[in-house]
């Protein structure tokens, strides 16, 4: 638009300089219509330059004036980069803390909640009561000290075994002593099982042992029978005895304090 308004100007001065040779030619001379159509040059010349020089200037506008333009996008585009970043920063520190919030909410409420249960109860063990006494063969050295057996005599596993049905094998130790006088029925068997589980059996065996000598005794030596009637099997613990005599009570306390 610019180049189009000089040269329409330029035109209309040329068309006017012109005109007014046309006019004067004829009453001037040759020298002044020479001085005329140089000064007319000249007047144009000043006026092309006047024109470069003022399309330069707005050239040189409108260049600072896009330049000026890009900073300022530039600069616009910068402030809303960097507020981005900001305001992402910013949600970013939001998440963060509401993260350890969070966290330290968790961790109270499972606080809280292990201090709300109650202890869990501690419940005894409970174990079968065992005995810690004596050895049986210890019990009876010191029964055969204390009190004048009547010759007694221990008998072997196969006689307890044949006669009376004891299992040796259920036994973790023990000791059957009978006299070995025909006419005495005195007897002393104390017997520890393995397993408490047996000590009901050992009691039948033991029973049988009873129910034997009374038949032996009833009939042939009455005093003998009544010592019998009077014994009974006794059961403490894993122990199970059996004792047949007239010194029955002293025995029964040796082998009770033994087996405690």
């Amino acid at each position: 638009m610019m180049i189009n308004t000089r040269s329409f100007k330029r035109g209309a001065y040329l068309l006017a300089v012109v005109l007014m040779l046309g006019a004067c030619g004829k009453s001037e001379t040759a020298d002044s219509s020479a001085a005329e159509s140089t000064a007319a040059e000249t007047a144009v010349e000043e006026t092309t330059a006047a024109d470069a020089e003022n399309e330069s200037k707005e050239t040189e506008k409108q260049e600072e004036t896009e330049e000026t333009s890009g900073e300022a996008e530039e600069t616009t585009e910068a402030e809303e980069t960097e507020s981005s970043a900001e305001e992402k920063a910013s949600e970013a520190g939001t998440k963060e803390a509401a993260k350890e919030e969070t966290k330290k909410e968790t961790e109270a409420a499972t606080e809280a909640a292990l201090l709300s249960e109650p202890a869990p109860e501690t419940v005894p063990e409970t174990t079968a009561p065992q005995n810690t006494g004596k050895s049986v063969k210890d019990i009876y050295g010191e029964i055969t000290q204390k009190v004048a057996l009547n010759s007694p005599m221990v008998v072997p596993d196969d006689f307890i075994s044949n006669y009376y049905g004891i299992d040796v094998g259920s036994l973790e130790e023990y000791v059957f002593s009978m006299s070995e006088a025909a006419i005495s029925a005195e007897t002393v068997a104390i017997l520890k099982a393995k397993d408490a589980g047996s000590t009901a059996g050992l009691s039948a065996a033991l029973q049988t042992v009873i129910d034997q000598k009374k038949s032996e005794m009833e009939n042939y030596l009455p005093d003998q029978f009544q010592i019998v009637d009077k014994s009974s099997v006794k059961v403490n613990g894993n122990y199970v005895y059996l004792v047949i005599s007239d010194q029955a009570d002293a025995i029964n306390q040796i082998i009770q304090a033994g087996i405690q």
